[in-house]
């Protein structure tokens, strides 16, 4: 992984003879010019890649770079956020940056959910938008668990959830604890951020999944934490020192807390990019540092009216593209603290999650049209009942519960077993017994029952 540190920051570029700065900033327009040096500019480059491209067009990489401080140097917004070393963090106003919050509001309708559900299609009907939004929750809290280690699939992690049954071990615990996590996390949202929320946060992460003098409580200075590339257990990331942690984690929290509007106006999936950043560069706990990062992302979009991250779940698109993850931790830490690398790296995250979304949202569309054809058969199913005779289509060897059915829909036990006792009634779903539980099964000739219908 590289971790090269450029050969010019910002205040060495300031500090730079009048003659070598003013010639800087004339290169700017000169290198973007040039049509062999474009990805630099296409893209937020840091140093190594500059370097190669550089080179690769018969350039002093050196001088090429400096361009590139300069042009950054005019969009740069200093942050109150502190880096170990005292400097502060900052932003650039790239048009890469621009142009991917202009593609998200646009596609989001600035934010919320509501134009999504305003429409015909799958989120029209609150019934099936909380069956949405708990697909989410449960879908982010397996994701976010195995990308910290937890030895699971999405599917079996998700069945657990579904099912309300106990963990059987240390991984199905990580992903109930984040699924608890990210629902306390809906219920705070009316709340400032403060270290006693984060560490109530990592405590609830870690419940019986860590050692008990681990939970609860900032790391101690004794305590060997570090970020390590466990290919040669080489350490990637030394974080601030733990006796600095009250103080950092009570300017964070003042940070997250700050309103940032006017001149030094963030946008809040900007500003809840940097949180995601700040709790992993502070790493505050021995264990849980990642999914509080990430569930605090969650905190700051949600309180700001970015409501489509009910039905977004991002650590899917992190774990699959995991290298890029600690790269963009790496090019911010060893470029002048530039934040912009992981910002950028973000919103390209939620781009992704959109994408995916938008064809979930039409798979959820042709699932709900098939459904209406159920009403052939039966005129007063509701849509719950209707959605669960198309998956039982789809999946004839699904066994089904009281508890499940809940889960999956936020429903309460009677209305679940009410949903259940009647597709039993009408024959749709046969009941028997797992020791002492109910449970519902596709009926055997439920499948020639429907095709006779035209289903």
């Amino acid at each position: 992984m590289r971790s090269e540190a450029p050969p010019i920051t910002f205040d060495a570029l300031l500090a730079l003879p009048g003659a070598e700065a003013s010639q800087a900033f004339l290169d700017v327009t000169a290198f973007k010019g040039n049509p062999r040096l474009r990805p630099i500019w296409d893209e937020y480059r840091p140093w190594p890649k500059v370097s190669y491209i550089a080179l690769d067009a018969g350039l002093n990489p050196v001088k090429v770079w400096h361009a590139v401080k300069a042009s950054r140097l005019a969009l740069r917004q200093t942050l109150e956020l502190k880096q170990d070393s005292g400097r502060s963090f900052c932003v650039c106003a790239s048009p890469l940056l621009s142009a991917a919050l202009h593609r998200i509001d646009r596609a989001t309708g600035g934010g919320g959910a509501a134009a999504l559900e305003s429409t015909d299609g799958a989120l029209s009907d609150e019934d099936h938008r909380q069956r949405l939004r708990l697909k989410t929750l449960m879908d982010e809290a397996a994701e976010s668990s195995i990308i910290e280690g937890a030895a699971t699939t999405r599917k079996n992690a998700v069945e657990m959830l579904r099912a309300g049954r106990s963990p059987r071990d240390k991984a199905e615990r990580m992903v109930l604890n984040n699924y608890i996590a990210m629902q306390e996390i809906k219920r705070r949202l009316d709340r400032p951020l403060t270290t006693e929320m984060l560490i109530e946060l990592q405590a609830l992460l870690t419940d019986g999944t860590n050692p008990p003098e681990e939970r609860g409580r900032l790391r101690r200075p004794e305590e060997d934490v570090r970020v390590v590339d466990h290919r040669d257990d080489s350490t990637i990331f030394t974080p601030p020192p733990a006796t600095d942690l009250p103080d950092r984690l009570r300017s964070l929290c003042d940070f997250a807390n700050a309103t940032h509007d006017g001149a030094d106006f963030l946008h809040p999936l900007v500003k809840a990019s940097m949180l995601h950043f700040m709790i992993g560069y502070e790493h505050p706990f021995v264990d849980g540092n990642g999914r509080t990062a990430r569930a605090v992302f969650y905190w700051h979009a949600l309180k700001h009216g970015y409501t489509v991250f009910e039905y977004l779940s991002i650590s899917e698109i992190i774990r699959k593209g995991f290298a890029r993850y600690p790269q963009a931790y790496l090019d911010t830490e060893h470029d002048d603290g530039d934040l912009t690398y992981f910002v950028l790296y973000k919103l390209d995250v939620i781009e992704q999650a959109l994408v995916r979304l938008t064809q979930h949202l039409r798979d959820e569309e042709g699932k709900v049209a098939r459904s209406q054809r159920m009403l052939k058969v039966a005129k007063d199913l509701n849509l719950r009942q209707r959605l669960l005779l198309e998956h039982m289509l789809r999946h004839p060897t699904t066994i089904y519960t009281v508890k499940s059915h809940a889960n999956s829909n936020g429903i309460t036990l009677m209305t679940a077993r009410a949903d259940l006792d009647g597709l039993s009634r009408q024959r749709f779903v046969t009941k028997g017994k797992r020791g002492k539980e109910t449970i519902y099964q596709p009926a055997p000739a439920l499948q020639d029952r429907l095709s006779r219908k035209g289903i």
